[in-house]
């Protein structure tokens, strides 16, 4: 699957960029009720299609010794650590809120063009859409601390040219970052931004949902005593959160042995772990930690100093060919 991913990256590095045609999103958000709505705003641009284009290639093939091309690409867990600097994150499309705002965006024509500035004022997000291919791409860049013009500034712009400073008069102007955070392109979203994807497209509701799923898995596989013991003990905490859905990945509870086995494991260490009388882990806000690196089999003797350590990501290591 991931060879897939890329070969679809080198076609993509070896498009002419410059012959793409750009059209500039403004997204606002705003929620109602504890679910999210997005609001896409067309705007006209005069002179920018260069300066976006080259974000877009620059966001795939680097930029001159300054930042990195792709060169290497993982699948976006839970659990995934930050991105090294040539490698990215692909995630599918309709697992975030990334697809609602796109659906928005491929209204075209019925959303409202942005005739006074105004409009502009708390603006969350800019999404450029790009088209010349087969697929379409979606670029998205967060508005840190969004725009907001009703904020006054004291500071004053100065020019120093031909020996001497002179003031420069500034107005209505937009800082506009020339690096995006995520890309889509068909259903796969490229990531270099791993905490700007997570904070623009609400993971956290995401993993919610996962978690009251994943609780009641549990249960009924006869591992937890109490659903909601677990779900207080979790709670809204994103490094519990995470821990648990990525224990949908391995599935290891499903696994009767491997219960067994770290049953076995919590009684030889003494840990804080107890079992009901039908052999079920009592979970409350002490233990929970420990019972998610447990059922996630992330803790480990280091080879060399014989230390017991936790890990949340890691990577098997293959035998060394004889």
């Amino acid at each position: 699957m991931m060879q897939e991913k890329l070969q679809t990256l080198v076609q993509i590095k070896n498009k002419n960029f410059e012959e793409l045609n750009n059209r500039l999103w403004v997204i606002k958000k705003y929620s109602r009720g504890g679910v999210n709505h997005y609001k896409a705003l067309s705007t006209a641009i005069e002179g920018l299609d260069g300066d976006l284009n080259l974000a877009l290639k620059k966001f795939y093939c680097g930029f001159d010794n300054v930042i990195e091309p792709i060169r290497t690409l993982s699948a976006y867990s839970a659990l995934t650590i930050d991105t090294d600097e040539d490698r990215a994150l692909v995630h599918s499309v309709d697992k975030t809120d990334f697809n609602v705002i796109i659906n928005k965006i491929k209204e075209g024509a019925d959303n409202e063009p942005v005739i006074n500035i105004n409009e502009f004022n708390n603006a969350w997000a800019l999404v450029v859409e790009f088209s010349g291919g087969q697929n379409k791409f979606y670029a998205f860049s967060k508005i840190k601390g969004g725009w907001n013009l009703k904020r006054k500034t004291t500071a004053k712009n100065w020019v120093f040219r031909e020996g001497h400073f002179k003031k420069v008069e500034v107005e209505r102007t937009f800082t506009f970052r020339d690096y995006f955070d995520f890309v889509s392109y068909g259903n796969d979203v490229f990531i270099r931004d791993k905490a700007h994807y997570e904070l623009g497209l609400n993971i956290r509701k995401g993993l919610e949902a996962k978690r009251d799923i994943l609780v009641h898995e549990l249960a009924e596989n006869g591992i937890i005593a109490s659903v909601d013991d677990l779900k207080v003990a979790i709670g809204t905490n994103k490094t519990l959160l995470r821990r648990l859905v990525a224990a949908e990945e391995t599935r290891y509870y499903e696994d009767q042995q491997f219960i067994e086995d770290m049953k076995n494991i919590v009684d030889e260490h003494g840990w804080h772990l107890t079992n009901d009388d039908s052999g079920k882990f009592i979970i409350d806000e002490n233990n929970i930690d420990l019972f998610l690196k447990l059922i996630n089999d992330k803790r480990f003797i280091s080879l060399i100093k014989k230390q017991m350590v936790d890990a949340d990501v890691v990577e098997v290591v293959q035998p060394t060919p004889a």
